[in-house]
């Protein structure tokens, strides 16, 4: 119902409008009365009223005064004046004033009820409109928001040219032309206990994670409006989150990137108890980048497996060596005769040492595929010496498969880096071949002489390759390819397999037994713990 403010000096006339008309028949009621200008005034302030009716002379403040008052608060406000005068002036007054309906005292019942209706179908077909145009700006809001995701998702997958980007569509969706992006990738660990939880109960999980990732970055970066994040729910378990910026991403937006990136993970592991892996990728420009960011992140989500969990690790890469030097020749003829004679701790010191050298990884791509193809040709040969030998021991990838996607390598770094594997490949495919033995025999090894005898120790996936002089992120996805999990998954559940023994013995603390197996902090143990079993050490130990 509208309600209206009466003011008027003549008490009569107040009495007799509240007394006779019918108000509440033309669906208003009545919020208050004043005797002049600046009580009426105090009184809109206060009440709010829909509509005012006010007498022009009046002491203190005249009704010109009070709707010029009321309309430097909302400039539409009706104003009906009434007045007792037949002033054609104050007439053409109250016109210039923004002032549309003008009583003549005493007005007739009939007259008050058809201007009061008229103004009550004004302001009820501007509620329409206003109400119409916020449902229009909500639907518009939702639009974009599924516009975005959709669109950031896309170039997450897809590769795309800048002159491809539908550039309409970011102008509709009022992203910035010109953008730095930076991604970061968050992935869950669903262990064992979250395993044993019904999909329904992880999806919930999984969506409650997703609200705390937006709540957070809205929270820290109100503080910086240069700064915006997307989040896209990627998989079943990774969140990426792009932090978008038309302006350079430099130190000081890169440290308040990391200091978001972190407080979620200590967030979500907080009140999810669901720990994580993070990582970041570099900045790049232009929106036909982000694909190359979110590749670095998945990158460092790779460092992330071999390492602690709940941290954000950054992507990084060597840098480029000094140029000009001649390709080690010496070196490569002993590698490949190491090679053939199936040395293999020869080989594999003596592709470090070719790894390390400054002059080759300096040399030219060409130069460089010329001799990764010699060194590959002679690996394959030494482990599969006849097509027959290649079929009886499963050869995953033919001489010629393995040539095709060396030639299609386009960085020096991308091909070293793919030589690597392969040469770890190579190593392990021999070792079977000479020994009889399985390909998870290196991966025993790691989990007997490693994760058994060391877990009390702080050591990390990247120090057993170090040691077992095996590729970091070979051996990495071989750990996982066998046991089904991540290194640093699997070690930290037989750390808890350890823990919930020294327990169950009832002579040690909790934060004895952190240390024992290999935990510095007793916190970040009890928060491991409960993520794994769903209970803490002090509830087992009950």
């Amino acid at each position: 119902m509208n309600t209206i403010l009466l003011v008027d000096d003549d008490q009569y006339v107040i009495d007799g409008l509240l007394k006779h008309v019918p108000w509440e028949d033309m669906g208003v009621r009545i919020v208050g009365t004043a005797g002049d200008g600046a009580q009426a005034l105090e009184l809109f302030r206060e009440r709010m009223p829909d509509i005012v009716i006010t007498d022009i002379y009046m002491p203190k403040m005249d009704g010109f005064q009070l709707t010029e008052a009321i309309h430097e608060i909302d400039p539409e406000f009706p104003v009906v004046i009434l007045s007792g005068f037949d002033d054609y002036a104050n007439a053409r007054k109250a016109v210039t004033k923004g002032i549309q309906h003008f009583l003549l005292k005493p007005p007739s019942i009939s007259e008050i009820e058809f201007v009061v209706r008229e103004v009550v179908q004004q302001l009820n077909e501007s509620k329409e409109r206003d109400e119409l145009l916020a449902s229009y700006v909500r639907q518009q809001n939702i639009v974009q928001r599924s516009m975005r995701e959709l669109f950031f998702r896309d170039l997450l997958t897809t590769r795309y040219r800048r002159e491809e980007l539908p550039w309409q569509r970011i102008a509709f969706m009022e992203l910035p032309l010109e953008i730095d992006v930076q991604a970061l990738t968050l992935s869950l660990i669903r262990t064992e206990g979250r395993t044993r939880t019904s999909e329904r109960d992880w999806q919930l999980l999984r969506f409650g994670t997703g609200n705390i990732i937006r709540e957070v970055l809205d929270k820290r970066l109100e503080a910086c409006p240069d700064l915006a994040a997307e989040v896209v729910a990627y998989s079943d378990k990774d969140f990426v989150v792009l932090f978008l910026s038309a302006a350079q991403l430099g130190d000081a937006a890169s440290a308040n990137i990391m200091e978001a990136s972190t407080a979620i993970v200590d967030s979500v592991l907080q009140y999810m108890k669901i720990s994580m892996l993070g990582g970041l990728g570099k900045s790049w420009t232009g929106y036909e980048h982000i694909l190359d960011s979110f590749l670095e992140s998945q990158s460092a989500i790779e460092t992330a497996e071999m390492n602690d969990w709940n941290r954000i690790y950054r992507f990084a890469e060597k840098t480029d060596p000094e140029e000009g030097r001649l390709m080690p020749l010496d070196l490569i003829r002993k590698l490949n005769d190491s090679i053939f004679q199936k040395r293999l701790q020869d080989a594999a010191d003596l592709w470090q040492e070719l790894k390390a050298d400054r002059a080759f990884v300096s040399s030219s791509l060409p130069g460089l595929k010329g001799v990764c193809a010699g060194l590959i040709s002679a690996w394959w040969t030494s482990a599969w010496s006849t097509a027959a030998q290649a079929a009886d021991d499963g050869a995953e990838t033919g001489l010629e498969e393995l040539l095709v996607s060396l030639n299609r390598s386009a960085t020096a770094k991308g091909l070293i880096d793919w030589m690597d594997e392969q040469m770890s490949r190579a190593i392990a495919q021999i070792k079977e071949n000479l020994q009889g033995k399985k390909s998870h025999a290196l991966i025993d090894r790691v989990i007997g002489d490693f994760i058994e005898k060391c877990y009390h120790q702080n050591i990390t996936l990247e120090e057993i390759a170090a040691k077992i002089h095996v590729n970091r992120n070979y051996l990495s996805q071989l750990f996982k390819k066998i046991t089904g999990e991540p290194f640093v998954t699997y070690f930290n559940k037989y750390r808890i397999e350890k823990a919930k023994e020294l327990l169950s013995t009832g002579q040690y603390m909790v934060y004895e037994i952190s240390e024992m197996v290999g935990f510095q902090n007793s916190t970040y143990f009890s928060q491991v713990f409960k993520s794994i079993t769903g209970i803490s050490p002090s509830e087992y130990k009950r």
